[in-house]
């Protein structure tokens, strides 16, 4: 059973940060220290497998998908800067993970944590620091605090003052640089009809 992150007007509840691979349980810890020096209310949870983890923000209202991503762009480059070794291995996808929905489609499914038979193995449940489950998960869900709009406009306000992932240039594959709209998120040229 899953969610679909992001509503039809492109605002989404929460993110959710998902991690795998060996050295997950490092980068994450590096993750949730960098949420905590932005005041970042950051909730872990034990994926389905067992072998990686979300890293989860609620939010008080509905806040857009693009601002959402920012947030967690912008804590993924301070803990790369805390945790050098981080890279991008153990780093998987945001959830929302598109600006905008898709034609046709409803984005990016993430499982939904608490479910009946990972449960049973340890998993989808919800952690403290220490990989050690909560002993009563809906008293602890009941707990967490939620970001307002507010508070996550102010941290990716400060991020592009700090020189922060919002505040990098366009950086062009060719020699064209006058007109960015035309490529595409890899940097590739676009091949539609408004491209000359």
């Amino acid at each position: 059973m899953g969610v679909y992150p992001m509503l039809i007007n492109e605002s989404c509840w929460f993110l959710a940060v998902d991690f795998d691979k060996g050295r997950w349980m490092g980068d994450v810890k590096a993750y949730l220290e960098t949420c905590g020096s932005f005041n970042v209310p950051a909730n872990v949870e034990i994926s389905r497998s067992g072998k990686g983890g979300h890293v989860w923000i609620f939010f008080s209202e509905p806040i857009s998908a693009k601002l959402a991503r920012q947030l967690g762009a912008f804590m993924l480059t301070q803990a790369m800067e805390r945790r050098p070794e981080m890279g991008f291995e153990s780093y998987d996808r945001f959830f929302p993970s598109q600006d905008t929905m898709p034609k046709g489609g409803f984005g990016n499914l993430i499982a939904l944590p608490l479910q009946n038979k990972p449960r049973d193995n340890g998993n989808t449940l919800f952690v403290d620091k220490d990989f050690r489950p909560y002993s009563d998960q809906w008293a602890y869900l009941s707990s967490v605090k939620r970001m307002s709009l507010l508070e996550v406009q102010s941290i990716v306000e400060k991020s592009a003052t700090m020189g922060g992932v919002l505040g990098v240039r366009f950086i062009s594959t060719d020699k064209d640089e006058s007109s960015p709209w035309l490529y595409s998120p890899s940097g590739t040229k676009s091949k539609s009809k408004f491209a000359k």
